[in-house]
């Protein structure tokens, strides 16, 4: 992936041994003795197992696992597979990922490691772990257990108290494609948001609530909420925020521009939201150990019969819950810096590890946009994924992915481990029970490769191949059935919409809670072209994109080729300094051949692909004249942000997706203009559109006039 300025040196992390089944705890002690998929007459242990001092530390699934005999488990798995015999072959022997390590001592935090064991070898993933981890029997046992008794708590609402019959009615419903019905309208005018609610065919498994004012008016676990007004000094939300905090603590699915970089305030807010799900998480599992260590007790003593064992439906397949997809290592370290914050641990593991692998101070020089500054800050790498796992008292960092609360990760990094081209280190199991699915920066992430995104979905929440020793008895049955996708939330954030942000929201999210879209009012008077500042000419072009959005790239193709380039040079004002911008790299590499074969034009293209010395060379004769007509392409401009000199006219092929681009683009003309190698009533910008670009136009013109545009009988729009 190109990057905007020379990438600093990164580190590798400690590579892990990968185990093929997470790892079983060792030297703990085992709360339940019997693993049943079904009632049996009798078999329980003769004595009670001693307790350990480790025996509730642990924030996950792995409290809750009984030692078993062999042929209960036996007699567990076979159940298992029998339950998934039609969608399962038998899964193949695993091998070990990555390179072995020696073992090695948990410390409350890594200050001593030596420097070496920080590198990072080129090509590998950092902070990716499959070891088993080894020190979980050390750590200080403790809880922060409450009593809720709420049977209004929208956690226990969403995953323990939905029925099976509910689920399956409405994954029929969904897999016929009925419609998802529009319950709730908002318009916000003071915050230039609209919102739509949207509930599954059928009906949502919640109700939408009012929207309060104060995070104390949610079912948030007091040490959440302590940290959380450390940190911000108080617990009252902003009105947005109380917006988004409603959607979001109710478990419904979120699609959320944020507008700004600098608007950061929501990032807080989920946060908040995935440590208090972990720990909701955690405290259902030890209340459950607790009611069943009683059992047993009660049973030994002669007090109960067994076929009064109780049964608690209360985890997945596997541990990690919270699945966060991050750009860049940058943003990945103020996140996790934020979970250290909210969290308030005393401790942290691997620390220094961490700082020495995702942080730089580097910054992109001062004569770039500030939206560039910040994307591109610190270490913009783009190849990393890293456990987090939660304790009483500390947060280790580098966790194993299979003892992990939540992984962070790039799509790339994570797609890498998915689909590896070594079929014996690919791993998925570890995203088989995931709860709540986090996008962040999705614009950058689009910049990137959109289809790394689609590949970590097709894995998410899927039946693993093995099962780790999980308890088959505390595995909810809408995970092995399949049916986590119509429970996992799925929380979407972005600085503005594009359609494959918007399809993403529609065709793979089924969040049986509802979603809400949030969208920004753009009208005349703060739409982009009215803060260009400049009276240059610009002239929309509607073309016919088809009967379908599927069809829009061919159309523009064709309009192009057939109606803009036969009268190219007869319609621009100069002879050269024609600026030809596209969107679309696969777009462009077409536009590129036509122009090449089937034209007699003279023309150059760089894009993200192109060398330094090219990049260099081609600009400099494009300002000097010696090149008529440069192709130039989106994602060149979104991670390099060059100003391009020499140009007199632009055809803009289709729409930029960030609206600040269109004011830059505008901006290469105004600076011709301002040299004198310009006139400012020649020069002209030339935009091509259909009906299907109105999210796109919207950005720019606002939304009074992008209707008209589409609909108008008129093709040809003059602004200045």
């Amino acid at each position: 992936m190109p990057a905007p300025y020379k990438r600093r040196k990164t580190h590798r992390e400690d590579a892990g041994t990968p185990s093929a089944h997470g790892g079983r705890k060792h030297g703990r002690e085992q709360l339940r003795t019997v693993t049943r998929t079904s009632r049996r007459d009798q078999d329980v242990p003769d004595e009670e197992p001693k307790e350990s001092s480790s025996e509730e530390e642990e924030v996950g699934e792995e409290d809750s696992k009984p030692a078993s005999s062999e042929h209960d488990k036996l007699q567990s798995y076979n159940a298992l597979l029998t339950l998934l015999a039609a969608d399962h072959k038998e899964p193949a022997e695993k091998k070990p990922i990555g390179k072995k390590r020696e073992e090695e001592k948990t410390q409350a935090d890594d200050e001593d490691h030596n420097d070496e064991d920080d590198e990072e070898e080129e090509g590998e993933i950092a902070g990716v772990n499959f070891e088993q981890e080894d020190d979980e029997a050390n750590e200080e046992a403790g809880s922060d257990v409450e009593e809720d008794g709420q049977v209004s708590d929208p956690f226990e609402v969403h995953f323990n108290k939905v029925s099976e019959s509910y689920i399956e009615e409405e994954e029929k419903l969904i897999k016929e494609k009925s419609k998802w019905t529009i319950e709730k309208r908002n318009k916000f005018e003071e915050l230039l948001y609209t919102s739509i609610y949207q509930s599954p065919p059928g009906k949502a498994l919640s109700d939408v609530k009012k929207s309060v004012s104060n995070l104390k008016d949610y079912n948030l676990k007091q040490r959440i909420l302590n940290a959380y007004e450390k940190v911000n000094h108080n617990t009252a939300l902003s009105k947005i925020d109380r917006e988004l905090a409603n959607n979001m603590f109710n478990y419904q699915d979120i699609n959320f521009p944020y507008k700004n970089y600098q608007n950061k305030s929501y990032q807080q807010l989920y946060v908040t939201h995935a440590l208090n799900h972990v720990f909701k998480t955690r405290d259902r599992i030890l209340k459950n150990n607790e009611k069943l260590h009683n059992y047993q007790q009660s049973l030994k003593e002669g007090k109960i019969t067994s076929d009064q064992e109780p049964e608690y439906k209360d985890q997945g397949f596997t541990r990690p819950k919270v699945l966060i997809l991050l750009p860049t290592r940058n943003v990945c370290y103020d996140i996790v810096n934020l979970f250290i914050k909210l969290l308030g641990s005393e401790q942290q593991e691997n620390k220094r590890k961490f700082q020495n692998q995702f942080y730089s101070n580097e910054l992109p020089p001062e004569t770039k946009p500030d939206d560039f500054r910040e994307t591109f800050k610190g270490n913009n790498n783009d190849f990393f994924s890293i456990g987090l796992k939660f304790t009483r008292k500390s947060i280790k960092l580098y966790s194993t992915f299979y003892a992990s609360d939540v992984i962070l990760a790039s799509p790339i990094g994570l797609s890498m481990i998915l689909e590896n081209p070594d079929k014996r280190k690919r791993e998925y199991d570890f995203l088989s029970s995931i709860e709540i699915l986090i996008m962040d920066k999705c614009n950058s992430i689009e910049m990137q490769n959109w289809d790394h995104v689609s590949t970590v979905l097709k894995y998410i929440n899927k039946i693993p191949k093995d099962f780790h020793d999980a308890d088959f008895s505390r595995i909810r049955m809408w995970s092995i059935n399949e049916q986590s996708k119509y429970l996992r939330q799925n929380l979407i954030f972005s600085e503005y919409l594009t359609p494959n942000i918007n399809n993403l929201m529609t065709t793979k999210c089924f969040n049986l809670a509802g979603k809400c879209k949030y969208k920004p009012i753009v009208n005349s008077s703060n739409c982009i072209m009215n803060s260009i500042g400049l009276q240059v000419k610009q002239i929309y072009q509607r073309f016919d994109g088809g009967s379908s959005p599927i069809s829009n790239p061919e159309s523009r193709f064709k309009f192009f080729i057939n109606t803009i380039l036969p009268n190219l040079t007869k319609s621009m004002s100069y002879d050269d300094g024609l600026l030809i911008y596209i969107a679309s790299y696969y777009d462009y590499l077409r536009i590129k051949n036509y122009m090449k074969t089937s034209t007699k034009f003279t023309f150059e293209s760089i894009d993200e692909y192109s060398s330094r010395s090219k990049l260099s060379r081609t600009r400099a004769h494009f300002q000097q004249g010696k090149i008529k007509i440069l192709l130039y392409t989106e994602r060149l401009h979104h991670f390099r942000r060059f100003e391009i000199g020499g140009v007199k006219n632009i055809l803009v092929y289709e729409l930029p997706s960030n609206p600040i681009f269109y004011k830059e683009l505008v901006r290469f003309i105004g600076k011709s203009v301002f040299k004198n190698e310009a006139d400012l009533d020649l020069s002209f910008i030339k935009i091509l559109f259909s009906k299907w670009d109105a999210v796109s136009l919207e950005r720019i013109v606002g939304s009074e006039r992008a209707p008209i545009l589409c609909n108008s009988v008129n093709e040809m729009f003059e602004f200045r």
